[in-house]
């Protein structure tokens, strides 16, 4: 009876931190057009970029969660792994969320309105962002990251609205990237260009362009019709 009823225990501990969620934007067509090594290199990048405060809690398709000791540490990981993006030749832009407060730690894996909240967050995330909270907006304006105010937002499995902030993390170049897969793709290394709407656009492949064909050709369809 006492072995059963040890085994009915929550063995947990509830500790205080940061989690945060990091994934590669446009990763389906990512995958279709370029395979699974996109992703390898993703793994890679983030363990190099990981600090003495953070952890690597677990991989999930092409994203990651991380545990970090506090706000601060989750921001600057963040940036590390921004930068190491941007700097890798054809490589998709990053989206995350990251949230602070109370983290319930069982066998390895994490737990709590933290962890949920971070999750909706990263969902919340465009190609290129952080989305952030009052919780920790105020460690990134500590730390001279600029926010663009989201206002109150309603997050899903949230009771309340939460009041949303946005840290860039290499939007500002979304002109470089590829619209179709969002690959990183210099001039020089640009297959296909295209315009639209008085824009040019970089393509990263024929596949690529064919698609990006398509769908602007759904887009005029669509316009006519109307």
């Amino acid at each position: 009876m006492a072995n059963a009823s040890a085994e009915t225990t929550f063995d947990h501990a509830d500790t205080s931190g940061a989690i945060l969620f990091a994934d590669m934007s446009g990763d389906t067509a990512l995958i279709e057009i370029h395979g699974d090594h996109v992703a390898a290199h993703f793994a890679v990048m983030v363990n190099v970029a990981l600090g003495p405060g953070d952890e690597l809690i677990k991989t999930m398709g092409d994203a990651v969660m991380v545990a970090s000791a506090d706000a601060p540490a989750a921001l600057a990981f963040l940036h590390r792994l921004g930068v190491a993006a941007g700097l890798a030749m054809g490589f998709p832009m990053l989206c995350a969320g990251v949230s602070a407060g109370t983290v319930v730690r069982r066998r390895g894996d994490v737990y709590g309105t933290t962890v949920n909240a971070a999750a909706r967050l990263a969902a919340l995330a465009a190609p290129g962002l952080i989305v952030i909270g009052r919780d920790v907006a105020t460690a990134a304006a500590d730390l001279g990251l600029p926010l663009a105010a989201l206002g109150l937002v309603s997050v899903r499995n949230m009771a309340n609205p939460m009041e949303l902030f946005a840290v860039d993390i290499g939007g500002e170049h979304q002109q470089h990237f590829d619209p179709v897969c969002r690959l990183h793709v210099t001039a020089a290394s640009a297959t296909v260009t295209r315009s639209r709407d008085g824009r040019a656009y970089r393509l990263c492949s024929t596949d690529c362009a064919d698609r990006f064909d398509t769908r602007a050709g759904s887009a005029s369809e669509s316009s006519v019709a109307q």
